[in-house]
């Protein structure tokens, strides 16, 4: 009976262990919150930051799809749109609601509030 408790439990060990990894987002998080823990104003530096890595998890989707984290699209064209390419950020918005649908109202609506 020892023998199978313990079969078991390994075998859902194992099965745990072997997570499926749906979206990455490479160093997006030390880049935020290098911004937020400096408690600063928004600068061109800070700017191209955050650019680069959204450039990277847009342009480099890895994960068991292969696409953007939802949202990511959205935030990169939002980002282009405040360094004035506003050809490749409303392409970026289009990408965000192909890629999911669902977002489709909200991003019209703010491309529709910012001028797009």
């Amino acid at each position: 009976m020892r023998k199978v408790i313990i079969s078991v439990f390994a075998l859902c060990l194992c099965l745990c262990s072997c997570q499926k990894v749906l979206y990455t987002h490479y160093n997006y998080d030390e880049v935020v919150y290098s911004f937020a823990k400096n408690n600063k104003t928004f600068e061109a530096k800070d700017l191209k930051k955050m650019v680069k890595a959204y450039e990277k998890i847009v342009e480099e989707p890895k994960g068991e799809n292969a696409v953007p984290p939802p949202g990511a699209c959205a935030d990169y064209a939002y980002l282009l749109y405040l360094q004035g390419d506003k050809d490749k950020a409303k392409q970026y918005f289009q990408k965000e609601y192909i890629t999911y649908p669902e977002s489709k109202t909200y991003v019209e609506n703010l491309m529709q509030k910012i001028g797009l």
